[in-house]
């Protein structure tokens, strides 16, 4: 065999690997893991927290919110899950599991697995199926598993960005800088559905002796919030300066735990 031939035929085969689902019915096979207690809490790649409890998984190019039906070929036990994470990054491994997961199928104990993955949601197209639901080969999805999916509404109309970003939920100073929390805990002083005037009062505060300042984004019943938060302390030492915070106008300042 030529070279040539050598390289298209290595050039097909990566292409296959990588781009081999591509709509739904579409079927893959190869070797799953989990992973669990390491990760739980941190943040996966599409901005969520993993819960090694919830029936998610990782994926290196499926889109988010995928919804894959995985088989265990040893036991034919299947289950349900979302990707919401890039991964696994192991050799010949197709796919990562949360822990939930694999615990549903019985690949725990064995920690990797045979499996197939069914392609049940993509883009937009297909059936979502309610992410845990379990069956074995043969076995049809209740219509009841099915997830009713409701009209995008348009997203509000917003004012043109502040300085700084404040994008993800995380905690960044009032210049919109994303910062690394080291102790985790701070006061609340106050909660804002507009960027702008969290920095506002920010700065305010600052001119009121309290240095340290910090803007957290969030969410709160689906709406985007921002918090004014006073200081990066442990979780005693916020409960010290909820006083101080008070005795500066902040009359329901509280412990808030930092994104």
């Amino acid at each position: 065999m030529n070279k040539y031939k050598f390289l298209l035929l290595i050039s097909l085969s990566f292409s296959t690997f990588v781009f081999g689902q591509k709509k739904v019915g579409d079927v893959k096979k190869g070797q799953a893991s989990y992973y669990a207690n390491k990760f739980h809490g941190k943040k996966t790649a599409n901005g969520e927290r993993f819960n090694m409890y919830a029936f998610t998984c990782a994926h290196r190019e499926l889109p988010f919110d995928t919804y894959l039906k995985v088989t265990n070929l040893k036991n034919n036990n299947w289950v349900v899950v979302r990707v919401n994470d890039r991964g696994p990054f192991k050799a010949h491994r197709i796919i990562d599991l949360s822990k939930a997961a694999a615990a549903k199928i019985d690949m725990v104990k064995d920690g990797i697995g045979d499996v197939s993955i069914e392609v049940l949601y993509i883009n937009g197209q297909g059936t979502k199926v309610k992410e845990g639901t379990t069956g074995v080969t043969g076995d049809v999805i209740p219509k009841n598993k099915y997830v009713k999916e409701t009209p995008k509404k348009d997203p509000p109309k917003t004012e043109s960005k502040p300085k700084g970003e404040f994008a993800a939920p995380g905690t960044y100073s009032i210049w919109g800088t994303p910062k690394n929390i080291k102790n985790g805990y701070g006061v609340q002083m106050a909660s804002y559905t507009d960027v702008k005037k969290a920095i506002s009062n920010g700065k305010k505060a600052n001119k009121k002796g309290l240095s340290s300042i910090f803007i957290q984004a969030g969410w709160s019943n689906d709406k985007k919030v921002y918090r004014l938060i006073y200081g990066d302390l442990t979780e005693a030492d916020a409960r010290n300066k909820v006083a101080k915070v008070r005795g500066k106008g902040y009359k329901g300042a509280f412990v808030k735990k930092h994104l």
